[in-house]
């Protein structure tokens, strides 16, 4: 009975649409945002191991995050499917969905994991890490892919628990992972009493651990029937044609992830030939400028949950007016944040990495690109708009376009071609981010995304 009453839950397709916005929004922001602390944290620690040490993890996260692109596209799918049969009151069809979702994630993290071990050394050697860089990457990623599965199936039912309107459920798994990697990284990266100090490695197993809690925490949340979906360990027979169909929605956007994903690889080893102070740079830079984008994320989830919903209630008109409103929301808030950041790039920078090289590529880097954020924050809300409507097909096309077709061929003529060094680099990415914006609300406004069946 109390399963039941859940699942009935606030209906988002009827209230008024900025209500609806900000009951989804505020948790699904505080999710997406409790991840900057981790991230500044993981930051600030890795560099006082030093210079070499933050190149490493900058790499490592690189190639990480391509590998697990090809899972990650798997959440978009479930939260696809999950929303549009919450929006269509079919509460135990969402159930369902949710659970071969997970047989699809489980799956996934065991090719990752292998391929993982094997890519590891040829990876890192490829994009420039030196014999200083090389074994501190190496420690980095073999312990985060022995565990990726905790990432990839907490990314993916946090995913369904917001298409399910379930947004403060998912911001509380975050919570949890956040506050337990934030005690962990520490101890494990300096050691304290008996442990013995572990550097990268420390990091790396920081993150795996506050993951790990994480899904143990979804998963009794699932099993008890907490949330507005759930999982039945007798149903354990996989749905081969539903998961087909997921995988059918969730492969264009898994394609642009890993695209996205993989353009930062060959952004990091055109940063790579100006040595390692430039990437240490580069990293930092960039977690700034993902960490200040972290909240669109959030607004773009309320987006995807919103669109999906209604086009299950068949109001479309509806759909696309939420989808606008959040991207009003989120280029408001990216433009104070873009005023910030030109602003306190310098000692920002400084506080992670004092080193003078290190802070000057890390400032400029900033200054360039951060108010070509605004085009990104536009360019997330949408796509994740898209995304709730079952239709991944443009994030894929907008983002091989503005990646492979605008950012780093303008990258690469500026920077070695015209003489700019990593300057160059810079302005690819900021004209690559207007465009992806502009490309979105056009393709958007379109509006055959509101005949997509899922």
């Amino acid at each position: 009975m109390a399963h039941a009453r859940r699942a009935q839950g606030r209906d988002l397709t009827s209230v008024s649409i900025h209500r609806a916005i900000w009951v989804l929004a505020p948790p699904m922001i505080l999710e997406t945002g409790v991840q900057n602390l981790a991230q500044v944290l993981d930051t600030y620690w890795v560099g006082q191991l030093g210079s070499a040490a933050l190149a490493a993890v900058t790499i490592s996260i690189t190639i990480r995050w391509v590998l697990n692109s090809l899972a990650n596209g798997l959440g978009i799918g479930g939260m696809a499917v999950v929303a549009r049969r919450i929006g269509a009151k079919d509460p135990a069809a969402a159930e369902h969905a949710a659970w071969q979702t997970i047989l699809l994630g489980l799956t996934m993290s065991l090719i990752l994991s292998v391929s993982g071990w094997i890519l590891a050394r040829p990876l890192l050697t490829l994009l420039g890490a030196d014999t200083e860089v090389l074994p501190l990457g190496l420690a980095y990623m073999r312990i985060g892919f022995a565990g990726i599965f905790t990432l990839i199936l907490v990314f993916a039912i946090n995913a369904m628990l917001r298409g399910a309107g379930e947004a403060g459920i998912a911001m509380r798994v975050l919570f949890l992972v956040t506050a337990v990697t934030v005690v962990l990284e520490p101890i494990l990266i300096r050691g304290w009493g008996p442990l013995p100090p572990l550097g990268v490695a420390g990091a790396a197993l920081a993150f795996v651990l506050g993951y790990g809690a994480g899904l143990i925490m979804q998963l009794a949340i699932l099993l008890r029937g907490r949330a507005r979906i759930r999982i039945n360990l007798h149903e354990l027979r996989p749905d081969l044609p539903l998961m087909v169909n997921i995988i059918r929605i969730s492969l264009p956007s898994t394609i642009q992830m890993t695209l996205r994903s993989s353009s930062r690889l060959l952004i990091i080893a055109m940063v790579g030939l100006y040595g390692t102070f430039a990437t240490a740079g580069y990293g930092v830079a960039n977690r700034m400028l993902l960490i200040a984008l972290i909240p669109c994320f959030g607004m773009g989830n309320a987006a995807g949950t919103l669109v999906g919903q209604n086009l299950g209630a068949h109001k479309p008109d509806r759909a696309e007016r939420s989808a606008w409103w959040v991207s009003a929301y989120s280029t408001g808030y990216m433009a104070v944040a873009a005023l910030l950041l030109t602003i306190f790039a310098r000692p920002l920078m400084a506080l992670f990495d004092p080193t003078p090289e290190v802070v000057a590529v890390g400032t400029e880097c900033v200054r360039v690109v951060a108010w070509s954020m605004i085009g990104s924050a536009v360019g997330v809300v949408l796509a994740r708009g898209f995304d709730g409507a079952g239709n991944t097909v443009p994030a894929m096309a907008i983002n091989l376009l503005t990646l492979w077709g605008m950012e780093l061929p303008i990258a690469f003529g500026l920077s070695l071609w015209l003489g700019l060094g990593v300057t160059g680099v810079w302005w690819g990415r900021a004209v690559a981010n207007i465009a992806n914006g502009l490309l979105f609300a056009i393709w958007f406004r379109r509006g055959r995304w509101k005949e997509r069946e899922v």
